[in-house]
Formats: C-alpha cells, sequence, structure tokens
C-alpha cells in the first residue's frame, strides 16, 4: 500500500564534493512511503540501489560544534556487555565508517574488527568492504545507522546468525515516531529504505534489551536475529501522520521561499543535504550551509551545490539579517549560544 505522493531527495543523503559542478550532477532519487500487510514496515517502494554510491565522497561522522567527535554507544553499551555478553566478547561493527568506535573499543582492550566499503585506511582490524558470512564470527555485532540501508533486513539479520548462530545484534536507528512527532521530514531521504520503530524488531524477534538516547531521536535494540518470528500482518497505523507529514513538508517549503533575509542551514550532514535541495527545487536560495565537521569545509552539498563553512566562517561571513535553519533540535541550545544572538535562529518545523 502506497501511503502519499512521491518526492525527490537527492540519492544517497551523505556526500560532499570539491566543486559545486560536480555537487550538482549527482543524481536525485524518489522516497514513495509503502506498506507491506504481510511483512509490516515502513519502506521506500522507489528505493534504487543503483543509485547509491559510498566513495571517497561519502562522508557520515558528526561532530559538536567545537568540532569533537562522540559516538553515544560508547555511554550506555558497557552496561549491554556486563548483563548480556561473555568475557572478552569479540565484536564486529558493520559499516564502521572510518573506524573511529572499533578503535575507541579496541582501546578499551576489547577484540573489535570493522567493515564498511567507504573506509579510507585499512588495518589489520578494519577492512574496506562489505561485511559477509564468510567473515570470522563474533558474539556482538553492531550496525549503528545501517539496517536503514539494506533492502532486505531480515534476511540480512539471518545471514548474521548462519555466521555466528549464538551471536546478538544491537541495532541504532532513528525513530519514526520522533521524525514524525517533530515534524522533522528532511530526515527521509532516498538513502534510507527502511524507515523503523521499536515495534518492528519487536513483532519480530526475542528483543534482550532496548533503549534511547539524543532526546528521543535514536533508540538501541538488543536483539538475537536467530529467533526471528515472521510478523503477523497488519494495517499501517501511522497513515494519517505520515500525510500530515508530507502536507507539512510542503507548508514548510512555500514559507520558506516567502523569507525575504538571507537563508543558511545548520547543520550539513544527512538532514542539511535533504533539506538544502528541497528548498533550492522550492526556489528559497540558500547562501551557505554551516557545519562542524572540518571534512566539509570548503565543500559542497550534494545535488544542490551549496557551500559548506565552518561555525567560526559563519560568523564572520554571513549578514547578521540571514535566517538559519537549524536541522536538529537537539542541537539548537548550544548553537544559539554560539552565535549569541547574531542570526535569527530557525527550527524548519517552526514554520508549519
Amino acid at each position: 500500500m502506497r501511503i502519499g505522493l512521491p518526492f525527490e531527495t537527492p540519492a544517497n543523503g551523505a556526500r560532499f564534493f570539491d566543486t559545486k559542478n560536480e555537487a550538482k550532477l549527482q543524481p536525485i532519487g524518489q522516497v514513495q512511503f509503502a506498506w507491506n500487510e504481510q511483512d509490516p514496515f515502513l519502506y521506500n517502494e522507489m528505493y534504487d540501489n543503483s543509485l547509491i554510491f559510498f566513495d571517497e565522497n561519502y562522508c557520515t561522522v558528526t561532530n559538536d560544534i567545537h568540532g569533537v567527535a562522540s559516538v553515544p554507544t560508547l555511554n550506555y553499551l558497557p552496561g549491554i556487555l556486563e548483563r548480556h555478553l561473555p568475557p572478552s566478547p569479540v565484536i564486529i561493527d558493520i559499516g564502521c565508517g572510518q573506524g573511529e568506535f572499533v578503535k575507541d573499543l579496541r582501546r578499551r582492550g576489547l577484540v573489535a574488527i570493522g567493515y564498511d566499503p567507504v573506509l579510507r585506511r585499512a588495518e589489520s582490524f578494519l577492512h574496506p568492504e562489505y561485511w559477509s558470512r564468510s567473515a570470522p564470527p563474533a558474539d556482538l555485532y553492531v550496525m549503528r545507522c545501517v539496517l536503514p540501508h539494506i533492502p532486505d533486513p531480515w534476511d540480512f539479520l539471518m545471514l548474521i546468525t548462519e555466521s555466528s548462530p549464538h551471536a546478538l545484534v544491537l541495532i541504532e536507528f532513528q525513530r519514526l515516531e520522533w521524525i514524525i512527532g517533530r515534524n522533522i521530514w528532511y530526515q527521509i531521504g532516498h538513502g534510507h529504505v527502511n524507515f523503523f520503530s521499536a515495534g518492528d524488531f519487536e513483532s519480530r524477534y526475542n528483543v534482550v534489551d532496548q533503549g534511547q538516547f539524543s532526546n528521543g531521536e535514536w533508540a538501541w535494540i538488543l536483539t538475537d536475529p536467530g529467533t526471528f518470528t515472521r510478523a503477523r500482518s497488519q494495517d499501517c497505523s501511522l497513515t494519517t501522520r505520515l500525510q500530515t507529514l508530507l502536507d507539512n513538508r510542503e507548508r514548510m517549503l512555500r514559507k520558506a521561499a516567502a523569507i525575504v533575509d538571507p537563508v543558511a542551514i545548520w547543520g550539513g550532514a544527512g538532514k542539511g543535504i535533504v533539506l538544502g535541495q528541497a528548498l533550492q527545487a522550492a526556489l528559497t536560495t540558500v547562501v551557505t550551509v554551516v557545519d562542524a565537521h572540518p571534512n566539509r569545509w570548503g565543500t559542497f552539498l550534494e545535488t544542490s551545490g551549496i557551500p559548506v563553512v565552518s561555525p567560526e566562517n559563519a560568523l564572520q561571513a554571513l549578514d547578521p539579517s540571514t535566517t538559519v535553519l537549524v536541522c536538529n533540535p537537539n542541537h539548537l541550545e548550544e548553537i544559539s549560544n554560539f552565535v549569541q544572538g547574531r542570526f535569527n535562529l530557525l527550527l524548519p518545523e517552526a514554520l508549519i
């Protein structure tokens, strides 16, 4: 069953380019919410894997405003290891990025291995490739915002069971309820083929433990993939709320186009890339994107070609009349403290 009308977003939602022209040449994907009553969960019916590129332009690491990278998983993982894992467990990080999490674990004396095709620097414990079931077994597999990118998520988790029959899997994902409740439609991009709630796992697996972080934006689920049972067919309970989310997207874009002052975006990761393309398509001129990650400074956003600058550069270069749309409400307070009233800071959903 389809829900609402399709809309366009950057195909990947996580790539940055050295030139504006190259950025603007990148492919556009489409999102069409769909619900399969026989295998109930929300997915993008128009996901096209041929448009996804994990290359040197791909960058998903996030920093705080002071440039400090953090991995929230490390805040709750010790409790999981103590309660649910054997002594000295082997941990595999599927989709490890540049290996920051794996290196942190190894510094703590744990055996950790990472797999990711975007990895730029291989080491004996970091492999620039997709994980496969032929890899050595582990006690715990970690997937931090990875399963939403996989078209057949339950089949993929079954591969883990085939590789390590007694292993647990720790899955992190942005909560669908948070996205809908906060009207953050620009978190929905073509790069994610699945959109999860905790109930999607509770209806299929033995959930060993679970929790939330980042003020409810993110959830984590610790599950035993070997306990899979097919979820019972059911109607989508979110149809009306999803249609409202899409309606609010159109309302927000119309109001943004009416802003007469310069417009900038704070946050150049996935949310900023999707928001930038949508604003540009709605004829809103976005002068720049502000981002805390130094690897993104001087680059241009995928498809929109909007330039990325540092927070310090923004303070010096942006006109004080600029309306700055802050992509993540969790960061509004620290950004407000940093700019000290210099700009008109708004959460995009305030335009609804």
